[in-house]
């Protein structure tokens, strides 16, 4: 038993100095970056040593996880509440990165089990652009973003793309971006075919990528460059698609969806979503109507939720995960509804 104290408060004091790392020096090391995004995994154990330190009136121990319990239950009790979301949906949103693309099966059983109307699609490469020619013609209104390489970007061949059953009437490239990071675009849909406004912003998006093992050249180019300068590029990123939603959303409802590489825990999901100055004002929808979980980087479970549909102006209905196995990621399914 006194092992078993020593462990627990061994391990309150390690969470809580973790966590005042993570929340002094942010995503800016590669220790703090992982550690954020794979909080939920070292706060929950907080959740279990509590109820067990009341019941033997450990009191020192108690008080040695109760700062990674508070965390732990702000990241995971949400999910615990009941009616959160429900109801009839409007507007089927998936985000899917295609990373390490296996094929079309994964994007088959996507729309075969879960038929979204508007796809956001990230790290679609020469190579899989070629194979989705043609794939699922339901789909009649497309836009593929730039190859990153081929926008002057070294180190990456991938770029973004917005499938559509709703009609495009504008494509906005977003300006400002910092440097090293991937293109992007406003695609604007009209939604009034499924009963919505005539002008619907929806925006694919994938934040720098934070490759620990990468460097700026070499072999492992990543074009953000090292764990500190990618960190400091998604920051950047978040701050000016924040300024773009925020613009957007006077003008009509916005969904981003994609490939933030970032968790609850991770600056640029906090700026997206924020409702301060500099905040996007974005309402993430696993967040608010979600009921377990999400783990969508790596196969099934994953270790870290980098995926997310985030919205302006609509209603949050439902949120599940896709079936991972055909990408290093698992797509995102958002159920929303029109703001009457």
């Amino acid at each position: 038993m006194r092992a078993l104290r020593r462990a627990a408060l061994l391990y309150g004091a390690a969470a809580t100095a973790l966590l005042g790392a993570v929340a002094v020096l942010g995503d800016g090391t590669a220790t703090t970056y992982a550690a954020a995004l794979v909080a939920s995994w070292w706060l929950a154990p907080a959740l279990v040593v509590v109820p067990v330190a009341v019941a033997l009136r450990a009191w020192t121990v108690l008080a040695s996880v109760l700062v990674p319990a508070v965390a732990a239950g702000a990241l995971l009790g949400p999910y615990a509440l009941p009616g959160r979301g429900g109801g009839a949906a409007d507007l089927r949103v998936a985000a899917f990165n295609t990373s390490g693309w296996y094929g079309l099966g994964a994007l088959d059983e996507l729309v075969g089990r879960h038929a979204p109307d508007v796809l956001l699609l990230q790290e679609v490469t020469g190579t899989s652009r070629r194979q989705l020619e043609g794939a699922h013609p339901r789909y009649r209104h497309r836009w593929h973003g730039s190859l990153s390489a081929a926008a002057g970007t070294p180190g990456v061949d991938d770029g973004d793309a917005v499938w559509s059953t709703l009609p495009i009437v504008a494509v906005e490239p977003v300006t400002g971006l910092p440097r090293g990071a991937r293109p992007g675009a406003v695609v604007v849909l009209d939604a009034r075919p499924l009963g919505g406004p005539a002008r619907l912003a929806v925006l694919s998006v994938h934040l720098a990528s934070p490759c620990l093992a990468c460097t700026p050249s070499g072999r492992r180019a990543n074009p953000a460059g090292g764990t500190g300068e990618a960190a400091r590029t998604r920051v950047a990123e978040a701050r000016r698609y924040a300024a773009v939603v925020r613009e957007l959303a006077r003008r009509g409802p916005v969904v981003l969806g994609g490939d933030l590489n970032s968790s609850d825990l991770n600056e640029p999901l906090r700026v997206l979503t924020g409702d301060g100055p500099g905040g996007g004002g974005l309402t993430d929808v696993h967040r608010a109507v979600g009921t377990r979980p999400q783990f969508t980087r790596g196969a099934g479970p994953g270790f870290a939720r980098v995926d997310a549909v985030l919205v302006a102006g609509l209603e949050p209905v439902a949120d599940a995960e896709g079936e991972a196995g055909g990408s290093t990621h698992s797509p995102v399914v958002a159920d929303l509804r029109w703001r009457r």
